[in-house]
């Protein structure tokens, strides 16, 4: 085998740096879908409160996750040119930002989110609950950003195996104090919605001080220069900035329509807006495999361009893709057998269950559509051309909410037929990153 062959990985290498990937989100949905299903068994407007709250905390989110995405793709460079040391400045640099940017995120919330809420909340009943959550839910930024800088870390370096024992401690501990929290357990005052939110805080710390501990031994702070602190490299930072910048903009954008979405549906009835919030948790589960392909792809993607392989780009994104849109049909199999049996998981509501089961076969079919594009995607933000797929992602968002307009305008209230927004945004970002593939000057970017 040539090492030009060997920058293709085969089965084995993407599985093992995938599987962890995977383990990790499929711990870390379990955070959500556990909320999401005590919340069903408390009642369907704090159902969906979780589900207008939960997503206005990920949109959040997605800021700092955008800017670990860029500090993913600079860590995948310089372990493709072998200089390892330059990682941990990265790393150093990144965390004290990223908790800055936490300071602000979370103050600004606190000031503004109770003015907001009113502005995009039709139904009284559904607005103080979601106020609630974000109040608690929000201090878990503090937490979660250091999560995010060593996923870019663990990612970067394809060394994933450390992501599934954090993200498997996170969601044990979540499931704890959901139910002694929620519920009012073992002599805890009985919470509600606002035990949901400090119970994905604690999680998110837990999870924090594991990664912390993991990565404070002797021979990575030593192979990574991690940990030392001596300055903060403005230099870097701007680099860093200047990679991660369009990412993070792409995410919050990108999310802001997702929440969009649960807004418009939120004004078709609260029942609409509690089966939604279920099948979004389950949509989550399955499109986890794509999501750890995709993840890898990045990293394999740069790697690849830093170790001067930079031609065989598309050929590691095509053996991946192949990958992820079997993965995908065999993820939809079971759950369209046991559609009701998981249904029931989150609701013992029949009213409610039989609501969702148009929109579920909606989104499983969706599943397939997703994979053709997140790949290919992915493997282009790999390539560090970030101004452009943040451009490519705002078409492809752009088509998405003229799509989700037209099908709300049209629905009559069945929120089966909103769901099928999911195909036009998958299936318009497939098309025009495939576009710029072929047509693009996607071989000159520099990281």
């Amino acid at each position: 085998m040539t090492h030009t062959t060997s920058a293709v990985p085969n089965f084995k290498k993407i599985w093992y740096v995938s599987l962890p990937i995977m383990l990790s989100m499929f711990a870390q949905n379990i955070v959500s879908a556990t909320d999401t299903a005590f919340m069903g068994h408390v009642g369907e407007v704090e159902l969906g409160a979780a589900a207008i709250g939960g997503i206005y905390y990920y949109v959040l989110f997605m800021i700092g996750f955008g800017f670990a995405t860029g500090m993913q793709i600079l860590i995948s460079r310089r372990k493709g040119e072998n200089k390892l040391s330059d990682i941990g400045p990265i790393m150093e640099t990144g965390i004290l930002f990223l908790w800055a940017m936490a300071v602000v995120i979370i103050a600004a919330s606190i000031m503004f989110t109770p003015i907001i809420m009113p502005k995009i909340i039709n139904h009284d009943s559904i607005l103080q609950p979601s106020i609630s959550f974000l109040n608690i839910r929000i201090y878990g930024l503090f937490f979660v950003f250091i999560n995010v800088s060593f996923r870019a870390l663990h990612v970067g370096t394809i060394n994933t195996r450390p992501l599934t024992y954090g993200s498997i401690i996170m969601a044990i501990t979540n499931i704890i104090l959901d139910y002694v929290l929620i519920f009012g357990k073992f002599g805890f005052p009985k919470m509600g919605i606002e035990g949901a939110a400090l119970a994905s805080v604690i999680a998110e710390a837990v999870e924090a001080v594991y990664f912390i501990i993991y990565n404070s031994r002797p021979r990575i702070r030593k192979v990574y220069k991690l940990f030392y602190f001596k300055n903060i490299d403005l230099k870097l930072l701007k680099h860093t900035l200047d990679v991660s910048i369009f990412v993070m903009l792409q995410y919050f954008i990108s999310l802001s329509t997702w929440l969009a979405f649960f807004i418009m549906i939120e004004k078709t009835g609260e029942q609409n807006l509690a089966s939604s919030n279920i099948v979004r948790s389950i949509y989550g589960f399955i499109t986890i495999p794509v999501w750890a392909y995709a993840a890898a792809t990045s990293s394999f993607v740069s790697s690849a361009i830093g170790a001067g392989y930079t031609r065989m780009v598309p050929a590691i994104i095509r053996k991946i893709l192949k990958i992820g849109i079997v993965t995908a049909i065999l993820m939809v199999i079971p759950v369209t057998i046991f559609v009701k049996p998981i249904l029931s998981i989150y609701t013992n509501s029949a009213d409610l269950i039989n609501l969702s089961v148009s929109s579920m076969y909606v989104i499983l079919g969706a599943n397939i559509i997703f994979a053709c594009g997140c790949v290919p995607f992915n493997g282009l933000s790999g390539t560090g051309k970030t101004k452009v797929a943040m451009f490519i992602e705002m078409l492809a968002l752009t088509c998405y909410m003229s799509g989700l307009y037209v099908l709300v305008a049209n629905s009559s209230h069945n929120v089966a037929y909103i769901w099928f927004s999911e195909y036009v945004y998958w299936g318009f970002l497939l098309v025009f990153t495939l576009l710029y593939f072929h047509f693009g000057k996607w071989r000159d970017a520099k990281v």
